[in-house]
C-alpha cells in the first residue's frame, strides 16, 4: 500500500510537471490599443515574478523539438512569445528581456514589414534583435482572418488562397533572413481543417494557436496552444500568476475534432489519456455558447450531451478537470453550420 502511495504521488508530480506555459504578447506600453497592450510596470513584473518564482524561460525552438520528440518537460516550464512585431517591442519590451537573459520569440506580419507600416519593427531593428539571439516567425504575410476569406474567392481556391499568403511570407524570410521559419502562429488565433491542412503543407513543423491552455507532450504539433496577456483583466497579475499554476490536461481524441465544421452537435467532449488520475466530480466541458458544464465521465470519456442546439458559429470547447487543488484544460476551436 505504502508503495502504491509513493507511485501515484510521484505519477501526480509527473502530470503538473509535464507541461509548458506559452504566453503570447502584442504590445508593450503602447496606451493607444489598450485591448492589446500590457504596461511596461506590468510586464516588468511579470519578468520578474518569472526569475523570483524559479520558472525556467525556455527557446520556443527547444520545446517544439522535446514535442517532436514525446519527451517530458521541465517542470515551470515557460515559452515567451510576441505577435505581430510592433515597434513597442523593440522600445519597451526587449530592454527588459535583456536584462533578465530570456529567449523571445516574435512572429511577424511579414507585408508590415516589408511595406515599412509605421507601428511595425524595422528591419534594422530587426536585425539587431536577431544578432541578440531573438527568434523570428512568421504570422503569414498579410495577417488575415483566414477563416474569412474575401467573398471573390471561390470555394475551390480557398486553400490556395492561404498558401498564396504564406508563401509570401517564406519568402520574405528566405530573402531579408535567409532562413526559412519553422512555425506560424496563425492571425487571430482563427483555424479550421483548410488552414491547419493549408499551413502544413507549406512545411511548417509547428502551428501555433490562441487556445488559451497549457501545452503537454500529447500536444499535437499542428495545434500548439498559447496563453494571450493582454488587456485590462487578462494582463493583470492576478491573471498572470493562474495562467503558470494550471496544468495540462492530455486528451487522445476531441470530439468533435479541432477545426472541424459541424451540424446538430448531439455531444461534446474528449477521450482523456488516464482520466483516472483526476477528481471524477471535477470534469466539466465548455462551449462558447453555454460555458463550462459539469460533464459526464464513462471511462475515459468526458462529456455532455448536447439539450440546447449550438448556434454560434465560432465555438470554443474545452475539458477541465482538478486533481489536488490544480485544474487541468485543454481548449480547441470548431465551426457550427445547422441546417
Amino acid at each position: 500500500m505504502k508503495k502504491l502511495i509513493v507511485i501515484l504521488f510521484f505519477t501526480l508530480l509527473w502530470i503538473k510537471a509535464d507541461a509548458c506555459v506559452i504566453l503570447i504578447y502584442h504590445k508593450v506600453g503602447d496606451n493607444r490599443t489598450p485591448s492589446t497592450n500590457v504596461s511596461i510596470k506590468l510586464f516588468e513584473e511579470q519578468m520578474a515574478y518569472l526569475k523570483e518564482h524559479g520558472y525556467k524561460v525556455m527557446p520556443l525552438k527547444t520545446l517544439v523539438d522535446k514535442l517532436k520528440k514525446h519527451k517530458s518537460l521541465s517542470d515551470k516550464c515557460v515559452v515567451l512569445t510576441f505577435d505581430d512585431g510592433y515597434k513597442s517591442i523593440y522600445k519597451n519590451a526587449f530592454p527588459i528581456i535583456k536584462r533578465y537573459h530570456y529567449p523571445i520569440t516574435v512572429f511577424l506580419p511579414t507585408e508590415a514589414i516589408e511595406k515599412h507600416y509605421p507601428d511595425y519593427l524595422t528591419l534594422k531593428q530587426i536585425e539587431e534583435m536577431r544578432k541578440y539571439g531573438v527568434d523570428f516567425q512568421s504570422h503569414s504575410y498579410a495577417h488575415p482572418r483566414f477563416t474569412n476569406p474575401p467573398k471573390n474567392i471561390p470555394a475551390n481556391k480557398y486553400k490556395n488562397w492561404i498558401v498564396s499568403d504564406l508563401k509570401k511570407s517564406i519568402d520574405f524570410f528566405k530573402k531579408h533572413f535567409g532562413y526559412k521559419p519553422y512555425a506560424f502562429a496563425i492571425p487571430y488565433g482563427d483555424y479550421n481543417t483548410t488552414v491547419i491542412e493549408a499551413a502544413k503543407s507549406m512545411g511548417f513543423e509547428v502551428i501555433l494557436t490562441q487556445d488559451a491552455t497549457a501545452a503537454g507532450k500529447k500536444t499535437p504539433l499542428w495545434l500548439i496552444p498559447r496563453q494571450p496577456i493582454l488587456g485590462k483583466y487578462w494582463s493583470s497579475m492576478k491573471h498572470f500568476k493562474e495562467v503558470l499554476e494550471e496544468g495540462y490536461l492530455p486528451v487522445e481524441k476531441r470530439i468533435p475534432e479541432a477545426g472541424s465544421i459541424n451540424k446538430n452537435l448531439k455531444m461534446v467532449g474528449a477521450v482523456i489519456d488516464n482520466a483516472s488520475l483526476y477528481d471524477k466530480n471535477s470534469f466539466k466541458i465548455y462551449t462558447t455558447q453555454l460555458g463550462w458544464q459539469k460533464a459526464k465521465l464513462k471511462g475515459n470519456l468526458a462529456y455532455i450531451n448536447m439539450k440546447e442546439k449550438l448556434s454560434i458559429p465560432k465555438q470554443r470547447i474545452g475539458v477541465m478537470a482538478k486533481r489536488n487543488g490544480i485544474t487541468y484544460k485543454t481548449l480547441w476551436m470548431v465551426w457550427i453550420k445547422n441546417d
